[in-house]
């Protein structure tokens, strides 16, 4: 082959390259996962590729949300229960005598919009992290069996990350490079 060949070979290589990245958007070019992501780097990930089905998620970055989402859920339990018995409407429920008062519908109207606002980002993120794990991320449909497919979800959720993996990805770091977070040290 003669260097002009191969110059025509790498110039078409190199246009089919820019191709690929122009129809990524640039900011979910790269969907690698973010070993070691803070509880702060995983909840702007979580918002800001909510609509990324492919690519990877770390544990960090899953794990993080699962905990930041429980907080929030708790708290909207503890506060519209709380307004409950502090407007008197449900005085027996120290006692045990639960009833229903109109602070359950705040705190049901809350915890709807919650989850309707959580539910596209929380599929995506479980697929991503089901990638991350070398699985498909039908994997998670799991969960709509009761108790052994919520544990069984929960330990591949569990599982280090795989480089096979990187089939998923889209972007630049298909190969298995992984992005370090910005602290780490290189």
């Amino acid at each position: 082959m003669s260097s002009a060949d191969e110059h025509a070979v790498t110039a078409k290589a190199a246009e089919t390259n820019a191709e690929d990245d122009r129809r990524i958007p640039a900011r979910f070019a790269d969907d690698s996962p973010l070993p070691g992501a803070g509880p702060i780097q995983a909840l702007l990930r979580f918002w800001k590729r909510y609509p990324i089905f492919t690519g990877r998620a770390s544990r960090s970055e899953f794990w993080w949300w699962v905990v930041v989402h429980a907080v929030i859920v708790t708290a909207l339990l503890v506060i519209g229960r709380g307004v409950d018995v502090a407007t008197g409407v449900t005085t027996g429920f120290w006692e045990g005598q639960i009833t229903e008062g109109p602070a359950w519908g705040v705190q049901s109207i809350l915890s709807g919009i919650w989850g309707l606002a959580t539910i596209i980002p929380g599929l995506s993120l479980n697929a991503r992290r089901m990638h991350d794990t070398d699985h498909s991320g039908w994997w998670q449909l799991i969960n709509l069996v009761p108790i052994f497919g919520w544990f069984f979800f929960i330990w591949l959720a569990a599982q280090p990350s795989d480089r096979g993996g990187a089939r998923y990805d889209t972007g630049p770091n298909r190969e298995g490079a992984q992005i370090k977070p910005a602290d780490a040290p290189q």
